[in-house]
């Protein structure tokens, strides 16, 4: 539903459910795909395509999956990749290994990331990077794209290659927000199009349940309900006059339907009504329908992660690059305009620095500019910092650490190394100790803020430290 507008065609998908009983038939998932896409083949348990005939020979794109979401939601027994459900998430990964498409998307509840202290969510991102991918995540919410769902997911994207971590990231992160261009939910006071309307008024939703209530967006679906509560199922929907008052002999309380579920997903009405068991689709029970809903992706979001991907595939390779194989590409001119005007973003000149200093700071070299400086003269004329600091900037130093712990019985004073390495702790401190160095004031107010910072954290209980900087400068 999401690709297939796009001009993309699926080779195959691996629909199974194991408490299926398969002797009345295919599970509903599966009936459901074969109504729509009778020429896609359904290769069933994905523990087992390995030898299959359509597998092995189809060759694919791209690779996409929401394996079972039940070991790692906060609604289960948490067991992660403890649990079969949950390992085949690395059944995935081994399919990714196997099959090598250029892009892979895996998603899940957002509660993986929290699964075993994180280390589930690590080992699947290892896995995937063991295969070539250079990796992206993402939390994103379908209430954001268009439908009235409150549905956080966790993406992840992948592409195969030396720049494939770049690509996935332009995919998830758009620098706008990374939002699909669509309508916000409805807000307060504002008609629902997930709701069925009766005699052509207009329908509000509200939802409400023993722990929480919602106006306008519904709660997360799921293949048992609406929420995380038995009583979450129960939903008010308000027949409002136009003037917005309250009207109690209007409000009709009730279940969601299938279709206003459908709604809710960003599928049309009616989808999964279909032929089933001998049955026609007048007759298709409901509770499949649910289940088979509950369990599916948002389309407008993977409509939107699919957009994505068709542009980031249309871009040209430059302009993807890693910024330190971007520099080796680049003229001495180049480079030297790039060193200048991307000082001021530490985190952008810093490639670009170190490869202008391994081209122009050898013994003979200068710099291609009028008057032609030595490295160490263009450096603290267009760069107005000493060398000294350059270097600091471009070494690699090993992990920062701290020397001073809240536990220590007699205070210890910190040293010239370890305040670098505090320094370095993370990077936005960097930026904000390196980043303003055409401001002195800024600078000098960034530093001490800083270091108050660190005081506090290692001040005796009910003391505090003084902190003072002063800034000398040279005219």
């Amino acid at each position: 539903m999401a690709w297939e507008p796009l001009g993309w065609k699926a080779a195959w998908y691996s629909q199974f459910d194991p408490e299926h009983n398969y002797k009345r038939g295919p599970d509903f998932a599966s009936a459901v795909l074969a109504h729509h896409y009778p020429d896609v083949p359904n290769l069933g348990d994905m523990t087992r395509i390995h030898d299959n005939q359509t597998f092995r020979k189809e060759e694919i794109d791209i690779l996409v999956g929401g394996t079972p979401c039940q070991s790692f939601s906060l609604n289960g027994f948490r067991k992660g990749l403890l649990d079969k459900r949950g390992r085949l998430a690395l059944t995935f990964c081994e399919i990714a290994r196997e099959k090598r498409p250029r892009w892979v998307v895996w998603e899940n509840v957002d509660s993986v990331l929290s699964s075993n202290k994180g280390r589930d969510f690590g080992s699947i991102l290892g896995a995937l990077a063991d295969c070539g991918y250079g990796l992206a995540y993402r939390v994103l919410d379908a209430q954001f794209f268009g439908v009235p769902q409150r549905r956080r997911r966790v993406f992840v994207v992948g592409h195969r290659g030396d720049a494939g971590a770049n690509r996935a990231e332009e995919v998830l992160f758009d620098g706008e927000g990374g939002f699909w261009n669509a309508s916000p939910p409805p807000g307060r006071g504002e008609p629902s199009p997930a709701v069925e309307a009766g005699g052509g008024a207009a329908v509000y939703l509200h939802i409400e349940s023993s722990t929480e209530s919602s106006t306008g967006v519904s709660q997360c679906l799921c293949a048992s309900g609406t929420g995380r509560n038995a009583d979450a199922e129960l939903l008010l929907i308000y027949n409002l006059p136009e003037r917005g008052d309250f009207d109690a002999s209007l409000i009709d309380i009730r279940k969601l339907t299938p279709r206003e579920w459908e709604r809710l997903q960003g599928f049309p009405d009616d989808y999964t009504m279909i032929p089933y068991r001998g049955k026609p689709a007048e007759l298709c029970p409901n509770t499949p329908r649910y289940s088979a809903l509950g369990n599916s992706m948002a389309v407008p979001v993977m409509r939107w992660i699919g957009e994505r991907i068709a542009m980031v595939d249309a871009l040209p390779a430059a302009e993807l690059l890693h910024p330190e194989d971007l520099a080796k590409t680049l003229s001495d001119s180049e480079l030297v305009e790039k060193c200048v005007q991307g000082f001021r973003d530490l985190r952008e000149a810093l490639p670009y620095l170190r490869e202008a200093r391994n081209r122009f700071a050898q013994p003979g070299r200068r710099v291609p500019v009028p008057g032609n400086p030595t490295w160490t003269e263009w450096v603290e004329t267009n760069l107005h910092v000493t060398v000294r600091r350059v270097q600091q900037l471009l070494s690699e130093g090993a992990e920062p650490r701290e020397t001073i712990s809240p536990g220590s019985k007699r205070p210890r004073k910190l040293r010239t190394g370890d305040w670098r390495g505090l320094l370095k702790a993370t990077e936005r401190r960097n930026a904000q100790v390196f980043g303003s160095v055409e401001d002195p004031k800024r600078l000098a107010g960034a530093i001490r803020d800083f270091a108050q910072g660190i005081a506090d954290r290692y001040a005796k209980p009910g003391g505090s430290l003084a902190v003072s900087v002063s800034l000398k400068t040279q005219n």
